[in-house]
């Protein structure tokens, strides 16, 4: 596993760097680092699984075995301690489009939907594009820690159908704890909310142990949780995921419209998500050491240049850079003209104003290189 392989991705159609922002004034050789997939090769056993079944030659109609939610209920056992049940998991072909059905399921146009910016623009967008009202409950932000604004959340929740959670929390990389999701549970038993629980990123927890709102007991009856291989062995193009629902009632009705949409795995999909689960714990221990140094490289170099600020994240592969004290006018734009592209914290809402979001899962001389640039460029 030599993650330090630089694997040129220009050219291939691939959304991170071969697309470019509408901006005048940037150089040619654009180091991208905006969008949440990693620059690392997959595990050989994902690798060697693919590539067996596509030696097979024929590829019909397929369907899920007991092998695929077998990986699935022995990777949440043991990096969890959650015991799953075969009924609750539902295939999915991605985080997002279970989030569109559950939303389209469970509340009406013009109903209220609880976000929690700043978040994951995403979230914003399969609301309004289901024609319903995204209602705030921004995080409390102090001097770089963000918690809950419980007292808010409640009072929205009195007006709200679902609230998105998003766990762990991008951008900012919170993991929340038990406490914080039992609280959470109270107000969505007290306001009768359903929660959809995005839990993509599960994997990359570092000083926080990462808790399930599967595992909150009173929640556990009125939450979809959402989740999927694809960010932990950087496989999104594959386009998989799955939801788990122990609520009967809730899982048959979002059944009936995971069913009428025809939204099945395709055969490569389940493929790789048993060759994950079953076989890429150590790949996946790897790359998280990997990325944890890369995150204390990005926090020496950045903290205090220009004002910067940058604290390692509990969870998640993305740091996220308070600019709100730097001199420059509009980071986004200053450091795209270094020639670095970082995600415009603005795009997360409006209490993103003034932050960078950086993925920094990449080799570590496309990192250093980046590093570079922006300090040099900036100081």
């Amino acid at each position: 596993m030599n993650f330090d392989r630089v694997i040129e991705r220009r050219g291939t159609n691939c959304y991170k760097w071969d697309t470019r922002p509408d901006v005048l004034g940037i150089p040619d050789d654009l180091i991208s680092m905006w969008v949440a997939d990693m620059d690392f090769v997959v595990a050989d056993e994902i690798l060697d699984a693919i590539s067996e079944r596509l030696r097979h030659g024929i590829f019909g109609y397929t369907f899920p075995a007991d092998e695929y939610f077998d990986s699935i209920i022995n990777w949440w056992k043991e990096r969890y301690g959650v015991d799953l049940k075969r009924e609750w998991i539902i295939p999915l072909t991605g985080v997002i489009p279970g989030m569109a059905l559950a939303i389209e399921k469970f509340s009406s146009k013009g109903d209220g939907i609880i976000i929690q910016p700043p978040v994951y623009w995403p979230f914003r967008n399969v609301i309004e594009l289901n024609d319903r009202v995204v209602v705030e409950n921004d995080l409390l932000e102090n001097g770089g820690e963000y918690t809950m604004d419980f007292d808010d959340l409640d009072e929205k929740a009195k007006d709200s159908k679902i609230m998105i959670l998003c766990s762990p929390h991008n951008p900012v990389g919170r993991v929340w704890s038990d406490e914080e999701l039992e609280e959470l549970s109270k107000i969505a038993q007290k306001r009768d909310l359903l929660v959809i629980s995005d839990e993509i990123h599960s994997d990359f927890s570092f000083s926080r142990r990462f808790v399930s709102a599967i595992s909150i007991g009173d929640l556990r009856e009125r939450v979809i949780v959402l989740a999927s291989p694809n960010k932990t062995f950087n496989i999104p193009g594959i386009r998989n995921g799955y939801a788990i629902i122990p609520n009967e009632d809730i899982r048959e009705k979002f059944q009936r419209s995971v069913t009428a949409h025809n939204m099945k795995p395709n055969i490569f999909s389940i493929v790789a998500t048993q060759a994950a689960y079953s076989h890429g714990k150590e790949w996946l221990e790897s790359v998280r050491d990997y990325i944890l140094e890369n995150f204390k490289l990005v926090e020496r170099e950045l903290n205090g240049c220009c004002g910067m600020k940058m604290k390692i994240p509990e969870g998640t592969f993305l740091a996220w850079i308070d600019f709100r004290e730097s001199n420059l006018t509009d980071p986004y734009i200053e450091i795209l003209k270094k020639g670095v592209w970082l995600q415009d914290g603005k795009v997360f809402g409006k209490s993103g104003k003034g932050f960078l979001r950086m993925n920094v899962a990449t080799p570590r001389k496309i990192l250093l290189e980046a590093l570079r640039r922006i300090r040099e460029g900036l100081s």
